[in-house]
């Protein structure tokens, strides 16, 4: 049993490393926000302490988490709302932003001044409820608001997710419980690093299709209009305007008027995050 833990883990890791470098690379593309990498980075650092943990020196009182576990524990409580405002249409006011900061840097502080002082860590407690709290609003505000336009093809994809973590989640842990039923000695278990390979395995997918990487290069372009949610006729216009066609050319190609097609560009730089024609090029033809 030992080797297929360290097998769930070696994945877990390998997905979680590689999809931070293409994080990178689409963030340096103007495809991903810095919230969604710091996000998948605390992750990272979570699995790390809870996997690393047990081997390192015993926490100061018995029962207690361990100091590495609540500090990635609160790095993934303020990235996991940060990158879902980040992702959604809202109306949240940006002071609860500081707030939450704010709160994350006093409990970060707190816990490394418990830590060293050996006085007892009760923190943990409040470092849990501060997680739990996090998770649990992020996931209302994506229930009751919309995905911004750029990330709205994932819609499918989160769906379908969410449907393989609610089975295979229970079924690793009914594993662990029938495993420790027959005394049979497991250092971790599976459900922490399937939780993180499935977390991983849906943002590498995501970030692979942003990239092209799956397609032949001559459907690169398509793949971009994907990625920024143009439509049918803002993918005309935008083709048309990468290859240099003047607004004029455009207007008399499509039977548009020249405000109509000045109305579609506008909107079109506007959900790539671009300012004018050659931004626009340098992004979509690559």
């Amino acid at each position: 049993m030992l080797a297929i833990e360290i097998a769930l883990l070696i994945i877990a890791y390998s997905l979680m490393i590689v999809t931070i470098f293409l994080q990178f690379i689409c963030y340096k593309r103007n495809l991903e926000s810095i919230e969604t990498i710091a996000f998948t980075f605390s992750l990272l650092l979570l699995i790390m302490a809870l996997t690393g943990s047990p081997f390192w020196e015993t926490a100061p009182e018995p029962q207690t988490t361990h100091v590495s576990v609540l500090l990635a524990m609160i790095l993934v409580g303020l990235t996991t709302p940060l990158n879902v405002l980040e992702e959604r249409q809202h109306h949240v006011n940006a002071i609860w932003k500081k707030v939450l900061i704010v709160i994350a840097a006093i409990l970060f502080l707190a816990t490394i001044l418990a830590y060293f002082t050996y006085q007892p860590i009760y923190l943990q407690y409040i470092v849990i409820t501060f997680l739990g709290i996090s998770v649990i609003a992020s996931m209302v505000l994506v229930r009751t608001s919309k995905p911004k336009q750029r990330i709205a093809h994932r819609e499918k994809t989160e769906r379908l997710f969410a449907i393989a973590f609610m089975v295979l989640v229970p079924l690793s842990l009914a594993a662990n419980y029938l495993l420790e039923l027959r005394e049979t000695n497991l250092q971790i278990g599976f459900t922490i690093p399937l939780v993180f390979i499935l977390l991983a395995g849906n943002k590498f997918w995501d970030d692979l299709q942003r990239l092209s990487l799956l397609k032949p290069s001559n459907d690169a372009k398509e793949q971009h209009f994907k990625n920024y949610a143009l439509t049918k006729r803002e993918q005309e216009i935008a083709t048309l305007l990468t290859k240099g066609i003047t607004y004029k050319e455009i207007s008399e190609s499509l039977f548009i008027s020249m405000p109509t097609v000045k109305t579609h560009t506008s909107n079109i730089y506007k959900k790539c995050g671009v300012k004018n024609r050659s931004e626009l090029t340098a992004l979509l033809i690559k």
